[in-house]
């Protein structure tokens, strides 16, 4: 694989049981994303599109195969240092929002960067700059 790849997937597999039946999502996927390279994940409804995206978004661990982002592998860590590299290299934007009901679009923003200490400000300050 490259050694410019900012994601590395390799024979990623994903497999889902139901009771007694497997139910395959992904079989042996593999792929590179270069440093400013776009990926767009398309497919009919059931292909595995938003199982792969859990998957390299670290919020779902594979059946098998390996996910590195910047030459670490994730499929090895551990929750809290999943949690850390969720908070410091992944953005996700779900198809349901998931936001915090009892918060401002803006707070649901500010919350996650007052929790990483990259916004040190009280939340109104936010609010005040970008008006």
């Amino acid at each position: 694989m490259s050694n410019e790849a900012v994601i590395q997937v390799e024979n990623l597999v994903k497999t889902y049981r139901l009771g007694k039946v497997s139910i395959p999502a992904l079989r042996g996927i593999s792929f590179d994303v270069a440093k400013g390279e776009f990926l767009a994940v398309i497919g009919p409804s059931g292909s595995g599109k938003t199982t792969l995206l859990n998957l390299l978004g670290a919020i779902d661990k594979p059946t098998n195969g390996r996910i590195s982002i910047e030459g670490r592998d994730i499929t090895t860590l551990g929750e809290g240092e999943l949690t850390k590299l969720r908070r410091q290299k992944i953005g996700f934007i779900f198809q349901f929002y998931n936001l915090i009901p009892a918060l401002t679009a803006i707070e649901n923003v500010e919350l996650p960067m007052l929790k990483a200490g990259v916004y040190a400000c009280a939340p109104f300050c936010f609010s005040l700059l970008i008006r």
